[in-house]
């Protein structure tokens, strides 16, 4: 780009600047990829297609002359506040109120279709949607034929509902508009979700549910916003299922036993640091205790004697009970191995 022609080393220098930083910023006459996303900058600002080339060429040479003039410095941040100053002073504000007019005008139809939409799947699957995120979809499963059992794909329209713990897909046929059945997927079965968005590879964006069963679910033709709501529904499910339980502190254990403690307090009165009185009074409490550990001990010693009388006893009635004949069944003597009546051997 041959803007400058003229002037000493130092404004060549100085125009060789502005002129590379123009080239990246603004581009030549040929359609390059650096001019068409600056008329796609002038468009942006609301500047009409039949005046975005008279733009440019006043951008080139304002630049050129405040550069000339020392009233620019050739620097890329200096130059681009200058073309951003520019295309402000040519910005055509009717044409911003209209493309702002229709966005809100395709907003609220398309909020309007989806209210219908919505009492229309109320009505047909007898549902309530009030204050329920979900959003329409298309499915893709493999299944098998009836008539040559191969597998598949099926393609069916879906309409996703998020709940707290599951996402609900209800199937309708693309082509009759009927219900294709119903389809939970609970979280606790999910172990991750992936979305592949749009591009080159990808015709339609999707979202595929991975479960703990090594099967794949495949949501087609799903927004990065409708991902994102199921995306935060399954993380917080995550977070309130796995979060760490509090257990309550456990309290240390004293080690120090009795004879321990009423050492201490005896160093401690003859120190003078204690009185005859206070260490009288801590003597009699740690000797109480004392009295009542071993009091416990005492009950818990007289209680396993007691069950140890009750076994012996038991097993003195069992010896005194009367025998009898496993063949005959008459009774027997104690003293005897055979059996009296029968000549059976006694066990």
């Amino acid at each position: 780009m041959a803007l400058f022609n003229s002037g000493n080393n130092e404004q060549k220098q100085r125009k060789k600047q502005a002129e590379k930083i123009l080239d990246e910023t603004v581009g030549g006459l040929m359609p390059t990829s650096t001019r068409m996303a600056f008329f796609a900058r002038m468009n942006s600002k609301g500047i009409k297609a039949s005046r975005q080339e008279k733009v440019r060429m006043k951008v080139l040479k304002t630049i050129k002359k405040e550069v000339e003039n020392y009233e620019l410095e050739p620097t890329s941040d200096a130059i681009n506040q200058r073309i951003e100053q520019i295309l402000n002073e040519n910005i055509d504000t009717a044409v911003i109120e209209k493309r702002i007019r229709k966005q809100k005008e395709a907003v609220e139809r398309q909020e309007t279709k989806k209210s219908q939409m919505k009492g229309e799947i109320e009505e047909k699957f007898d549902l309530d949607l009030t204050d329920v995120q979900w959003f329409r979809c298309s499915i893709e499963e493999i299944k098998y034929s009836t008539f040559t059992n191969q597998r598949q794909r099926n393609i069916d329209t879906a309409y996703v509902i998020i709940n707290e713990d599951n996402f609900e897909i209800i199937k309708e046929s693309v082509w009759l508009k009927t219900n294709m059945g119903t389809r939970k997927l609970f979280f606790y079965n999910i172990t991750s979700i992936d979305y592949d968005a749009r591009g080159l590879l990808h015709a339609s964006s999707s979202v595929i549910i991975n479960t703990k069963g090594a099967e794949h679910v495949q949501l087609k033709f799903v927004t990065e916003e409708n991902f994102d709501l199921m995306n935060n529904a399954y993380e917080s499910y995550l977070k309130k299922t796995h979060a760490p339980q509090q257990t309550a502190p456990t309290q240390p254990i004293s080690t120090t036993s009795n004879a321990d403690e009423l050492l201490k307090y005896a160093e401690l009165y003859e120190k003078g640091l204690l009185t005859k009185e206070e260490f009288d009074m801590k003597k009699a409490e740690l000797l109480g205790a004392n009295d009542k550990s071993s009091e416990a001990e005492s009950h818990e010693e007289s209680y396993s004697q007691k069950e140890d009388s009750i076994d012996e006893s038991d097993t003195v009635q069992d010896d005194n009970r009367p025998k009898f004949c496993g063949s005959c069944g008459a009774p027997v003597e104690t003293e005897g191995n055979f059996c009296v009546n029968c000549g059976a051997k006694l066990q």
